[in-house]
């Protein structure tokens, strides 16, 4: 494991809790501002209400990658740590920004058919 690598996978999942978190109060003050216009007597659509928890939901979809990320950085820690005889394919982890999938068409695919 080169100290890039590992500086490159801690940087891209700070980025992306940074990023989740900002899209989960971002969507959280919106819902009460319009909870709040509601209770004054205005209007509050079903379909607005559950758009905001929607995006509260996808954004929570952070823990899962980064915990996917933490462990493949763990693997490389303890692999640099002992000689390894056979990799396991499976802890390749996330790809971080601009290599391998891009999450963002997959995560249009998913919504494609309502997942």
């Amino acid at each position: 494991m080169s100290d890039a690598e590992s500086h490159e996978i801690i940087l891209t999942i700070r980025r992306e809790v940074e990023d989740a978190v900002d899209v989960i109060l971002t969507a959280a003050e919106a819902a009460l501002k319009e909870l709040g216009a509601a209770r004054e007597g205005g209007r509050l659509p079903r379909d607005v209400l559950e758009a905001r928890l929607s995006e509260i939901l996808e954004a929570c979809a952070f823990q899962d990658i980064t915990g996917q990320r933490l462990s493949k950085l763990a693997a490389m820690v303890t692999e640099a740590a002992r000689p390894v005889t056979q990799k396991d394919p499976l802890l390749n982890g996330p790809a971080l920004t601009g290599q391998g999938l891009d999450q963002t068409a997959a995560d249009a695919l998913m919504r494609k058919f309502g997942t």
